[in-house]
């Protein structure tokens, strides 16, 4: 019981934590996707139409994110807060590591 009372005084932080990382997440993915889209190549039209789908689809998971994390805080949800963390956590270092790779490649390429 000691745990669920101490998780409950950091509802409020969690709350405008997550608030913070999802527009840090959502603003990551906004300019990932067309950097994802250049590095496979293809069709620039298609890319185009790619980019679009993605960034609407962020749309979508980031009002995903929002509303479970709402739910969470003002249902006094402690638990289910605390999952919608470590999923924008998870997510946001998901997403950190690809640009990581395709910078890593860009870098091995550009040299003679």
């Amino acid at each position: 019981m000691m745990m669920l009372e101490q998780l409950d005084l950091l509802l409020l932080p969690l709350f405008v934590l997550n608030i913070l990382l999802v527009l840090v997440d959502a603003s990551v993915g906004y300019y990932l996707a067309p950097l994802l889209f250049r590095a496979g190549g293809g069709v620039p039209e298609a890319a185009e139409n790619g980019v679009r789908n993605v960034r609407r689809l962020l749309t979508g998971v980031v009002v995903l994110y929002m509303f479970f994390n709402c739910m969470a805080y003002f249902r006094y949800n402690g638990p289910l807060l605390l999952l919608v963390t470590l999923l924008v956590l998870f997510d946001l270092a998901g997403q950190l590591y690809v640009r990581h790779r395709f910078r890593q490649r860009d870098d091995i390429q550009d040299q003679p």
